[in-house]
Order: C-alpha cells, then sequence, then structure tokens
C-alpha cells in the first residue's frame, strides 16, 4: 500500500466522486430488489423512518426534497400498506411522529440486509489490509458527519420539534 499524505482537498474531491456512485449503486441493487408494489420515494421514506424513529413529517419532506402535502400523500400509502404508523409524540403530544409497523420493520431490516450483502460482495475480494482501511475510513466519516449533522448522539431526525403540527 502506497503511504503518501493527501490534503484536505484532495480528500474532499474524492469523497465527492465516490460516495455518489456508491449510493448509486446501492440504489439500483435495492430498485432490483425492492419489488413492483412500492415506488422508490415510498422506500426512501421507509428507509428513512427506519433508521429515524419518531421523525416528523417535515423531516421525510426535508429528506425527500418534497412539499409537505407530497409528503403526507406519499406517507398515506405506506400506512394504507400498514407498513407505517403516525403516533401522537409522546414528549409533546401536539405532534405526530412516523413508525414503521413490524411488517414495515422487516421490509426495512430485508432491505438493509440485501444492500449489506451487496456490498460485501463487492469488497470480498479485496485483501484484509484494504478491508481495515475502509472499516476505519467509515467509522472516522460517520463519526466527523454525524456531529456535524447533530446526531453524534444518537438524537432523532432533525433535532428538534417541526414547527406546526402534522
Amino acid at each position: 500500500m502506497n503511504h503518501y499524505d493527501p490534503s484536505p482537498e484532495l480528500c474532499a474531491a474524492e469523497l465527492l466522486e465516490t460516495v455518489p456512485l456508491l449510493m448509486r449503486c446501492i440504489r439500483a441493487n435495492v430498485r432490483r430488489h425492492r419489488g413492483t408494489d412500492m415506488s422508490v420515494p415510498q422506500f426512501r421514506t421507509l428507509a428513512f423512518i427506519g433508521r429515524n424513529k419518531g421523525a416528523a413529517l417535515s423531516d421525510v419532506a426535508a429528506h425527500l426534497g418534497l412539499t409537505l402535502p407530497s409528503t403526507s400523500k406519499l406517507v398515506e400509502g405506506l400506512v394504507t400498506a400498514k407498513l407505517v404508523i403516525r403516533e401522537i409524540d409522546p414528549t409533546d403530544r401536539r405532534y405526530v411522529v412516523l413508525a414503521l409497523t413490524p411488517a414495515g420493520q422487516r421490509r426495512y431490516d430485508t432491505a438493509r440486509k440485501m444492500a449489506r450483502d451487496f456490498i460485501a460482495g463487492k469488497v470480498a475480494h479485496l485483501g484484509l489490509e484494504q478491508r481495515e482501511g475502509i472499516f476505519s475510513a467509515a467509522r472516522t466519516l460517520k463519526q466527523i458527519f454525524a456531529e456535524a449533522d447533530g446526531q453524534g448522539g444518537g438524537r432523532k431526525a432533525g433535532g428538534t420539534k417541526p414547527s406546526r403540527k402534522q
């Protein structure tokens, strides 16, 4: 392995090239296995709620880049399919939060396993040193960006209460 000292700018440039490619590959793999009964935006919503239990509708809308009415309609489809439930926020009864149903959780867990298996298959041929490097870099990036995103302490999506009832 070559040892050199890349600048922060070179690291940033490499990440900006690599992360979108990785995400495109993961999304393509998930699309192939998600089934025809769920749209890609619905699947992304399911995954977001799975990662962010207690997320508000506004959190989902911000993640998807959609308006609140569009997101509400999308979530309603998942509620109708019994994959998501709306619950009263236990810390503030004026707000509604979203959670996966057991069926939604199974669907999310299956998708995460498929994505994990896909990535594992891609790195399986690498040597131990390369896999250690990937693992170490991923953990470091997770720590840096979780702190920057305000989620280093395990806070729920958005980190604050939504500004209006949902």
